[in-house]
């Protein structure tokens, strides 16, 4: 897993790797003020879905892994924080919808937390679980987010 802020996206260039980088400078350059929710092509990373979910309290929310794609999430409005665990810690795997590349897992106690705000991402590997959309300070909130799907073998 690896979580910054675009605003610093230079500075951290030279330690991500590169197909990863350059998909953080696509989306950080993304006219999202003139982009319906929706799913868009960003050459050469793969697909962005620009979604306004609503965070809710982390119980109501599953922990969850891919294994066919690098997940990066940015956070263009609200905030979230987003629980975070290494798959050989979960507990074991609960539901496998294989051909959405979406697996859901028993947590375990000691997630680490990831808090969002506008402009920062993180970016969550095959061996990173993730429990998104959970309600920050704030409470429960209309967010909106893009999360690029970068195939594994393009990086």
């Amino acid at each position: 897993m690896i979580a910054g802020d675009t605003a610093w996206l230079e500075e951290y260039e030279n330690q991500l790797p590169k197909k990863i980088g350059e998909c953080l400078r696509k989306v950080r350059g993304f006219d999202f003020d003139h982009a319906e929710d929706g799913k868009y092509e960003i050459e050469g990373c793969g697909t962005m879905s620009i979604e306004s979910p609503e965070t809710e309290p982390a119980v109501m929310r599953r922990l969850e892994g891919h294994r066919k794609y690098i997940d990066v999430v940015y956070l263009i409005r609200g905030e979230e924080w987003i629980g975070c665990l290494p798959r050989h810690d979960a507990r074991g795997e609960k539901e496998a919808l294989p051909e959405r590349d979406l697996y859901f897992y028993e947590g375990a106690d000691d997630e680490t937390k990831v808090y969002l705000r506008p402009g920062r991402f993180v970016v969550f590997f095959p061996e990173d679980l993730h429990r998104p959309l959970c309600a920050g300070a704030a409470g429960r909130m209309t967010i909106r987010k893009a999360v690029v799907k970068v195939p594994v073998d393009a990086v």
